[in-house]
């Protein structure tokens, strides 16, 4: 392993930052921890590949910060609340001894002890927090099909997420040979590549997704829809895989609004202000502020970018870890008529539906309160006592 340093212009500001260190793992599988250095003057990895190749790399992460820091120079993070108190506080490290957190795979957890009870205790709120509005439970598959993630414009926008669902050739000639192959074997032969089917399926990452395809071709009535959906996602996120913070399966916890522009936006505003009293008593210092979805880098992809920042259409929870660390917890997303317009779902028989969806990853939750509060129930606040 090697560190390679580059010296940028100008030093970006923290949101920038932010969206470089989104994409740039996302190079190379041999970039690892890209970080900022000397307050923010310098981009900073490791290497883990060959040195022969270790320039073309280092290129290649240079110009997708180059181009990011291009195009949203101008633009400013807008926070719309800061909790008042924990700013002081410096969190303690997280680690699997004591917490309850076991490491079954790359980017998976088992959780017991206090983060299982941090998690339910989460549950808990969430449930108290989303009754104002009485959404219909829904409970959502990890599968989606493929054409449904195409409607979504996954495959153009987050290639880089996706985890396929394939299943061996439906015929016993492959199904044998496959068999005889791995008697001895603890993992797959390359051999195994030719073996599988084209994937028709993809394990979900977002559970909103499901309540569009449930009502494409459908109406929205014009009072408009509410759902609370909890189901299983799955992003890879390549080196970036980590600990709580980063996972390759975790748990989503949605409420999700379809309706007229008006009124998703209505319900946005609500959930945002019925959520700050909650954000405040879990004693984590946090901020609700502008963010952007960490989007490909295609030809339209910065520009999409430049659009969710500064048209405010995506609020994040982001709560401060140690040093410049920061977690995004949960977010605020409004998406247009986009998914209206891509599952034919109008409102009422008139124009196409508006979406909002109100987003909690419960993993992240749980590291916040672990790191900021410890493992034992004891010292946490009196919201997550009981």
């Amino acid at each position: 392993m090697s560190v390679v340093t580059i010296p940028l212009a100008a030093a970006p500001n923290e949101m920038v930052q932010e969206e470089i260190l989104k994409l740039v793992a996302h190079v190379s599988r041999d970039v690892a921890a890209p970080r900022f250095l000397e307050n923010g003057a310098v981009l900073g990895f490791d290497y883990l590949g060959e040195e022969g190749n270790r320039e073309a790399i280092r290129a290649e992460v240079e110009a997708v910060a180059t181009k990011i820091q291009r195009s949203l120079r101008r633009l400013e993070r807008k926070v719309v609340h800061r909790t008042p108190t924990g700013w002081d506080h410096r969190p303690g490290e997280v680690t699997t001894e004591g917490t309850g957190i076991w490491v079954s795979g790359q980017g998976q957890v088992q959780l017991s002890d206090g983060a299982l009870r941090a998690s339910r205790r989460l549950g808990r709120l969430l449930d108290e927090y989303m009754a104002a509005w009485k959404p219909v439970p829904l409970q959502t598959p990890t599968l989606i099909p493929a054409p449904v993630l195409a409607r979504c414009d996954y495959f153009r926008s987050f290639p880089q997420y996706v985890s396929f669902v394939s299943h061996l050739h439906e015929d016993f000639a492959t199904i044998t040979d496959f068999r005889e192959r791995h008697q001895e074997r603890e993992t797959l032969d390359e051999q195994s590549r030719a073996d599988l089917d084209l994937p028709g399926t993809c394990l979900s990452p977002a559970v909103c997704y499901h309540v569009y395809h449930r009502h494409a071709g459908r109406a929205a009535p014009a009072e408009g829809l509410t759902y609370d959906v909890q189901g299983r996602c799955f992003r890879f996120e390549s080196t970036n895989l980590s600990d709580l913070r980063r996972l390759w399966e975790f748990t989503m916890r949605e409420l999700v609004f379809v309706g007229t522009r008006e009124w998703v936006l209505a319900q946005r505003e609500a959930a945002i202000a019925a959520f700050i009293p909650v954000l405040d008593a879990l004693g984590l210092p946090a901020e609700i502020r502008t963010a952007s979805d960490p989007f490909f880098v295609a030809p339209d992809a910065t520009a999409k970018t430049y659009f969710q920042l500064s048209s405010e259409t995506k609020y994040e929870i982001s709560v401060a870890l140690e040093g410049e660390e920061r977690l995004a917890v949960g977010s605020f997303n409004y998406h247009t008529d986009f998914f209206g317009r891509a599952f034919e779902t109008p409102v009422d028989g008139g124009d196409p539906a508006h979406s909002v969806c109100v987003a909690f990853g419960i993993e992240r939750l749980v590291h916040a309160i672990l790191a900021h509060h410890g493992s034992d129930p004891a010292g946490w606040p009196a919201a997550l006592q009981g």
